[in-house]
C-alpha cells in the first residue's frame, strides 16, 4: 500500500475516501495544527491506531474498532511535540472502503 498524505489540505472539512483497504495498516498523513478527524466504512467493520503506525505492517494491538456504519471522531492538539501526525486504518476482515473526513478545530 502506498501512504495516503494528507499533510498539504487546505480546504476544510476535507473527505478523503480510501478503496480496497486490506487488514494491514493503510497509513495516513496528517495535516499539521489542530484537528478533528472522522474515519469509518458504510459496509465494513474497521480498526484505527494512532501509534505503532507502518504502512503494511500488522495492525498494532493498541487500536480500536469502529463498526460498520458509522464514524470515530479522534481530537488532535494543536501543538507539534504531542500532536500524532499519522494514523492508520485497516478492515479486521477482507477489504473496506474508508471514509476520512478532516476538520479543523
Amino acid at each position: 500500500m502506498a501512504v495516503v498524505n494528507l499533510s498539504g489540505t487546505a480546504s476544510y472539512p476535507a473527505i478523503k475516501n480510501i478503496t480496497s483497504v486490506g487488514t494491514t495498516q493503510q497509513e495516513i498523513t496528517l495535516p499539521p495544527g489542530k484537528l478533528t478527524v472522522s474515519v469509518g466504512s458504510s459496509t465494513a467493520v474497521i480498526d484505527v491506531c494512532t501509534s505503532g503506525v507502518t504502512d503494511g505492517a500488522a495492525m498494532p494491538t493498541d487500536k480500536v474498532f469502529v463498526p460498520s456504519g458509522n464514524l470515530l471522531s479522534l481530537n488532535f492538539g494543536h501543538s507539534s511535540g504531542d500532536k500524532v501526525n499519522k494514523i492508520a486504518v485497516a478492515a479486521q476482515t477482507g477489504t473496506a472502503d474508508i471514509v476520512v473526513v478532516i476538520e479543523r478545530g
